[in-house]
């Protein structure tokens, strides 16, 4: 049993989609005391399945929406369970707001859609400060197994696009299906010059390909 379970514990027993608890309260229920960069360092709540702590939230389907250091709170909120309107959207715009909510948490900041005049497109994630750029992929193999060149196309195009434009962090980030981002890394990652790639599992994990 992992040192921070019971957390898991606590959020996996609540009725409520959004569930907001202070430090010390974790700490009561924990029998331990936080280490001192959770009160001090937003990145100790990243939704990061690399993080213990982080573990014990994502595992049973939650992730952190925001922390208040100051105020020693923070705020859980649970995937899934969406509204009728949201379980018939089509699975890309789904795959969009779930990626939003993990991206922003990422970068720690807002992310939400936006263009500027100069620019091709309207990017999915954008900062207001339009310093962090991104844009979502939710694609899949050619019938399971087949290379799809339509859809390499399009990385290549956006790839080429957020090169284009003035940023510090660009990136792409992409679902449902990995070896779309991974073959095309495999012929065409060594052209990127500086464009992250990602990939979301299911479970909100985040896996760095770039």
């Amino acid at each position: 049993m992992g040192k921070y379970d019971k957390l898991g514990d606590i959020l996996r027993k609540k009725d409520s989609d959004i569930f907001t608890i202070s430090f010390k309260e974790i700490e009561k229920r924990l029998g331990f005391t936080l280490p001192k960069s959770a009160y001090r360092h937003r990145a100790w709540w990243a939704n990061d399945m690399t993080h213990s702590q982080a573990r014990a939230w994502l595992n049973v389907g939650w992730f952190v929406k925001s922390v208040d250091l100051k105020k020693g709170l923070v705020t859980f909120k649970r995937y899934g369970n969406r509204t009728k309107a949201d379980r018939e959207k089509p699975s890309y715009e789904k795959f969009e707001e779930f990626a939003r909510e993990i991206m922003s948490r990422v970068f720690g900041c807002e992310l939400l859609p936006r263009k500027k005049s100069d620019w091709p497109k309207l990017f999915d994630f954008v900062s207001d400060d339009f310093r962090i750029v991104g844009d979502a992929k939710f694609f899949s193999m050619v019938r399971g197994s087949k290379i799809p060149p339509a859809k390499f196309s399009t990385i290549s195009e956006h790839v080429w696009f957020l090169e284009k434009i003035n940023a510090d962090k660009k990136f792409l980030v992409f679902g449902k299906d990995i070896r779309v981002p991974m073959e095309w890394l495999k012929r065409y990652g060594r052209f990127v010059d500086d464009v992250n790639f990602y990939f979301i599992m299911k479970d909100g994990e985040i896996k760095k390909l770039l």
